[in-house]
């Protein structure tokens, strides 16, 4: 959770936009939550590794485009899985009944803090159902991004995703 750095940035873009009259970006002042597996400088970005924990990103998702990252969201270990469960965060329920899965693996963002009006937009990455099945199982909408529409730059180094390498 990343309240206070939120509560910073909003009203730093309230100033901007008050002084220039000029949005930062098409998610200007938004309130988002992150998918795990990207990076946002000083925030782990774990993919639910332990040995990942206590190494804060240096880029950051979605700093040019305005959005306010208030929450990164769990995911299963690795990615890979259609449940949300890891042993660094624990598991992510079902909003609507907890003896349920959310999906995964995206579940934590794009299915259960979505289905539960816990954030206003969500970032996430789809490529054997990430997205589309969390929103299937929570009873929300999700949108799957066209290769490179998000940037892979962003991903924790070393992931497998990671277009660095």
């Amino acid at each position: 959770v990343l309240y206070e750095d939120a509560r910073k940035q909003a009203k730093e873009l309230d100033a901007e936009f008050a002084s220039t009259k000029t949005l930062r970006g098409p998610f200007h002042g938004v309130p988002v939550s992150v998918k795990d597996n990207y990076q946002i400088e000083g925030y782990d970005a774990t993919i639910g590794f332990t040995a990942w924990a206590n190494n804060p990103g240096k880029k950051d998702a979605c700093a040019s485009a305005g959005a306010i990252i208030f929450v990164k969201t769990n995911v299963p270990q690795t990615m890979l899985a259609f449940e949300c469960s890891n042993p660094l965060w624990g598991r992510t329920t079902n909003p609507w009944n907890n003896k349920y899965t959310c999906g995964g693996s995206s579940g934590g963002g794009s299915g259960a803090l979505l289905a539960m009006d816990g954030s206003a937009s969500g970032i996430g990455s789809d490529i054997g159902g990430s997205l589309r099945i969390p929103a299937s199982y929570c009873g929300v909408y999700s949108l799957k991004p066209t290769a490179e529409r998000v940037s892979l730059l962003v991903h924790k180094e070393g992931d497998v995703l990671d277009s660095s390498n």
